[in-house]
């Protein structure tokens, strides 16, 4: 067998080329509270299907009371089918992308199957592994060294892992706010479950297992967990449903609850919105205010009665375009005056919506365009997020499957640069029509929104399993950049300008960042050595308070 070692934050192929440089030494460092990752391409493996792998740390490397336990996953590729356009959608197959990793269409390793110490591999002789281990708080900064050993029938490698733990912690409850809408429908459908049955329940826990694990602040509660009921011009509302849901995703970490949509359009460019409880109803229309004007109050007494009036954020309408801006205005301020404190939170095209929303919410792109403007209202203290979906492409950071993987990381880098809050995409599991999420990464948009393809890899983050949710490549580089705006908040607390400069040296922009992985690894490095090294004492104190903190209403 030939083997090569790679970092976790570059992507592998079913066809790379492999240069056994002999070297079997898995070399990481890490903050305590984070994660640590490596990958392993193994090629040449004998016909035994049978694989087998043990890991031990070294004598001495623990004591009796210290854990550090390993994960191992094994890789699954996915059918990239169109290269990403310059600027949104995907390009015809041999159109020429640039900016691209490679022409589709090609396979790539995304997604992540967990694997006991014995497990029947694919076929092939390839075979790629994920070998994670997640760094308690509390474990002491040090050295710590064990032997990782896989066996394929009679062949065996033995991997010697050196694992380094800086002083620097990741704190347990996030400053960084991030979002990802998921579908409870898919989650029923692509799992083969009657809706809302005991076990979609224990199912949706899963998937909300998979979110924290990517540091997912925020969890969206839509119109579909709340019955509604209509006698003429009179409404009823159960929330029963939505109080489990609330409770559940509570419980497991997330700290914050974001009021689905109330209203949408019937097609992009039309002017005014419906509701989304009933799209034959304009919403700031009478009968849609009568509608929220018996909606609202009741939302409102269901989260006081509960105690979630400090946790919440509430959308409006999705991307209100300049053609809809008059409306979304009227919209919220009826949400306002019956909603009061609860801050309002959107997606954003156009840029003149001021004193709509408290959270504004526009693309890494749309941030660019009018970043002068925005800033000027950051300075005002209107707080900002970013969001991608379908767009942008070309050499904007995204995280799709036909750009560097990296880029993906770097999308948290962007909201320290630019200051802004929080980060929020529509696809965590959002197949659509039917979709295949291994073998049509670009399927159509819905035709009453763009008869186009969206990006490889737009749709989701998650892959639907025999058991539950697959993570992937890209929601594990997402959750280190999470981590790492953790590293870089803290720095800029002691040094500012330190933490500056090394995010510079990887970000120039939203478009221009050091992609290569060896580079990225050093200076990776350096912010892991700045945090530990600047006020140590200090900083671990305060890093470790802010990780025994209560979850619940941080600020925006």
């Amino acid at each position: 067998m030939i083997t090569q070692i790679y970092h976790a934050h570059e992507w592998l192929y079913p066809d790379s080329v492999l240069a056994d440089t002999g070297s079997r030494r898995i070399e990481l460092a890490g903050a305590r509270g984070g994660r640590v990752a490596s990958q392993l391409l193994i090629r040449s493996l004998p016909a035994s299907s049978a694989t087998t792998w043990n890991f031990a740390w070294h004598a001495g490397t623990l004591s009796d009371n210290e854990q550090l336990p390993i994960e191992v996953f094994r890789l699954a590729d996915v059918l990239v089918n169109e290269n990403t356009g310059p600027s949104y959608s995907t390009v015809p197959n041999g159109t020429e992308a640039p900016y691209a990793t490679r022409p589709a269409p090609f396979r790539v390793y995304d997604v992540l199957v967990p694997v006991g110490s014995e497990f029947a591999r694919p076929d092939g002789d390839t075979l790629g592994l994920y070998v994670s281990w997640a760094i308690p708080i509390d474990l002491a900064p040090g050295d710590y060294h064990g032997t990782l050993t896989l066996s394929c029938g009679d062949d065996t490698l033995n991997y010697d892992v050196s694992l380094y733990i800086y002083e620097a912690v990741i704190p347990h409850r996030e400053t960084l706010h991030t979002t990802n809408w998921h579908s409870n429908r898919n989650i029923a459908s692509y799992h083969g479950l009657d809706e809302w049955s005991e076990d979609h329940w224990a199912m949706i826990r899963q998937y909300g297992e998979a979110m924290r694990r990517a540091r997912q602040t925020h969890f969206i509660v839509g119109m579909d967990l709340i019955e509604v009921t209509r006698d003429g011009a009179r409404y009823a509302f159960d929330f029963v449903r939505a109080k489990r849901y609330i409770e559940l995703f509570l419980s497991l970490g997330f700290s914050w609850i974001e009021g689905g949509h109330l209203a949408n359009r019937t097609g992009w460019s039309e002017p005014t919105f419906v509701l989304t409880y009933d799209r034959d109803i304009g919403a700031t229309q009478p009968e849609g205010f009568a509608f929220l004007a018996q909606f609202l109050p009741a939302w409102h007494g269901f989260l006081s009665e509960n105690g979630w009036l400090d946790c919440i954020v509430q959308h409006v309408a999705d991307e209100p375009i300049a053609e809809s801006a008059a409306d979304f205005r009227i919209l919220c301020g009826i949400i306002r005056k019956l909603l009061p404190g609860v801050p309002l939170i959107e997606a954003i095209i156009e840029p003149h919506i001021e004193g709509a929303v408290d959270i504004w919410v526009p693309t890494n792109k749309g941030y660019d365009d009018h970043r002068a403007y925005f800033e000027s209202l950051q300075q005002f203290g209107e707080t900002f997020w970013f969001y991608t979906c379908w767009n942008p492409g070309g050499y904007y950071l995204n995280r799709f499957l036909d750009i560097s993987l990296l880029k993906t990381r770097y999308l948290h880098w962007g909201n320290y640069k630019y200051g802004l809050a929080g980060y929020l995409h529509w696809g965590f599991n959002h197949y659509l029509n039917g979709q295949d999420p291994f073998e049509l990464t670009c399927p159509l948009l819905a035709p009453d929104v763009h008869a186009k393809r969206v990006p490889p890899g737009d749709t989701h983050i998650v892959y639907p399993g025999a058991d539950g949710p697959l993570i992937s490549m890209r929601l594990e580089a997402m959750r280190a950049g999470c981590e790492d705006y953790e590293l870089f908040r803290q720095l800029s607390e002691a040094d500012k300008a330190l933490a500056d400069a090394i995010c510079g040296e990887g970000m120039s922009s939203f478009t221009e960042v050091q992609a290569d992985p060896d580079a990225f690894a050093a200076l990776h490095l350096r912010l892991l050595e700045a945090v530990s090294g600047l006020l140590p004492a200090e900083a671990s104190l305060r890093a470790e308070a802010a990780a025994g903190a209560e979850i619940g209403g941080p600020d925006q």
